[in-house]
């Protein structure tokens, strides 16, 4: 008898796949998020045990990891085929290193459960969330991008356990779930329906949710500062040519900004790269700025480039810079996270690069920031930065607000996810903002989002969405963004259900190991 999948499991684990792409933005579809995994478990569990069942998990394990980042990922070649030679290969890459993550869980998954017996609750809790940790801890090709916790960014009110468990305890909950749900798939084998299994699996889904919906309901949100955000609208093309991007983006932004004096906001938000220039290096441009901050009334966080090192060999930020009235404030952020291939190129010298693809001091050789830079606004609330692709990194907008942080603002240059036609608007203009929703509840503080081309937005404590613009237009936004009192659980105690996963996941295969396998059929 072989250890391969009937003909009528072998789909299995591309429906596993397809159902968890549709749990992310732009779809707004609930059930996928507590469903999606529960067919790949099952495809698991009917594996026979030993090595050739366990190589059929496996396989059954990257196959829903190749349809699921496949689908999910292929803005990135939409997002970079103009900007790199590296766009197919980034892609293809990025794919199978997530989709072998997911494969490890296959393997873990089937041996474990050949030796010890796990339930299926607890053993995709624990092996789903220690595989998207690894996930978001790969070095520089750390990747948390889609998390399963993150599906439900369109359902806050839901998701209010963030706040104690970080969006990786909300990846432990719908993967305990859906646990929970192919253990009852699978039956007992006698056909029966097991309800103390259905009404455990009801209490599972029931108590988280309704925490979530009990603190969104009892929060208490106070206004924390009254913040314009400013959507230029400028080209990826246009920006791209640094002297004409400058002047274009200039008068946009210029234009923008006056008008949201009459608003009389506490700050004013530009987008990353807002300005692709040296800001500190021109006297000018600096007077320029000082002026626009006078006309507006209020301070300008202003995306630019930065410069570390002498002139003829400097390192160029991707940074934040606050001027005011009479110029640069000296508050400068640098950005922390870098996306790979594209702000810095992993595991080479960029400079050994140039040869083939040209001057990467802008492209693929950033300089990487190492802190977490607090701003203070005049009325004195305090906010952190986060630069695009940070958002999606919780430890970040975890160390502001345990610095004491009263909001967060978070600037991008979403252009280069889409073109301005239908079908060239790809999910990631939609996934990437999602991410900020978690980081509000993570954090219960208020977020102020700038995005060059759309989204930009603002969401409250509880996660909700207000002031959203739409995508391509040239449009401002002012809102009171709101804060809340004391720290959360997940503040004071940063991503402990990761953590602890990887810990249990890593104690569980070395109990496996130890223990003798099973000579019997299981699942």
């Amino acid at each position: 008898m072989t250890s391969g999948p009937p003909r009528a499991e072998r789909a299995l684990p591309v429906l596993a796949g397809v159902l968890l792409a549709l749990a992310f933005p732009p779809a707004t579809f609930l059930l996928p998020s507590f469903v999606g995994l529960a067919p790949l478990l099952v495809f698991i569990a009917r594996r026979r045990p030993g090595a050739a069942g366990r190589w059929s998990a496996v396989r059954g394990a990257l196959l829903t990891g190749v349809v699921f980042f496949g689908i999910r990922l292929y803005w990135m070649v939409v997002a970079l085929a103009d900007r790199s030679v590296l766009a197919v290969p980034a892609y293809v890459l990025t794919v199978l290193v997530l989709a072998s993550v997911t494969g490890a869980f296959g393997w873990a998954a089937h041996y474990t459960r050949e030796r010890l017996a796990l339930p299926l609750p607890i053993l995709a809790a624990v092996f789903w969330t220690a595989a998207e940790w690894v996930q978001g801890h790969l070095g520089p090709l750390s990747f948390p991008w889609l998390a399963l916790g993150t599906s439900l960014s369109s359902f806050p009110r839901l998701a209010g356990a963030a706040d104690l468990v970080g969006a990786t305890g909300l990846t432990a909950w719908l993967a305990a779930v859906n646990g929970a749900l192919a253990a009852l798939l699978l039956g007992d084998g006698t056909g029966s329906i097991r309800w103390r299994a259905v009404a455990g699996t009801a209490l599972l889904v029931l108590l988280p949710a309704g925490y979530g919906l009990a603190r969104a309901a009892a929060l208490d949100g106070r206004p924390a500062a009254r913040i314009a955000v400013v959507q230029p609208n400028i080209s990826p093309e246009l920006k791209r040519d640094r002297a004409l991007g400058l002047d274009s983006s200039l008068a946009v932004l210029a234009r923008l900004t006056a008008g949201v004096a009459g608003a009389e906001p506490d700050l004013v938000v530009w987008p990353e790269v807002a300005l692709p220039a040296d800001l500190a290096g021109s006297r000018r441009l600096q007077d320029s700025l000082a002026a626009l901050s006078r006309s507006a009334g209020a301070p300008i966080l202003i995306g630019a480039y930065g410069l570390h090192g002498p002139a003829d060999d400097a390192t160029a930020f991707n940074s934040a810079f606050l001027v005011d009235g009479r110029g640069l404030s000296g508050d400068r952020y640098d950005k922390r996270a870098l996306v790979p291939f594209i702000e810095r190129v992993p595991f080479f010298d960029p400079r050994s690069l140039e040869r083939f693809v040209g001057d990467l001091r802008y492209y693929g050789g950033l300089g990487r920031g190492d802190a977490a830079t607090l701003f203070t606004t005049e009325a004195g609330a305090r906010f952190g930065i986060l630069i695009c692709y940070e958002s999606i990194f919780p430890r970040l907008a975890r160390e502001y607000r345990a610095a004491g942080a009263d909001f967060l603002v978070a600037i991008t240059n979403d252009g280069w996810y889409a073109r301005d036609t239908w079908y060239g608007r790809t999910p990631a203009l939609w996934q990437h903002p999602g991410h900020l929703v978690l980081r509000a509840i993570e954090t219960r503080t208020g977020v102020a989002r700038a995005a060059n081309t759309g989204f930009s937005l603002f969401i409250d404590p509880v996660g909700r969405i207000h002031g959203r613009t739409a995508l391509f237009q040239a449009e401002t936004r002012v809102e009171t963004v709101l804060t809340t009192g004391s720290p959360t659980l997940f503040v004071r105690l940063g991503d402990w259900v990761g953590l602890g996963s990887l810990l249990a996941a890593l104690v569980g295969i070395l109990v496996a190991y130890r223990s003798p396998g099973m000579d019997d059929e299981w699942g």
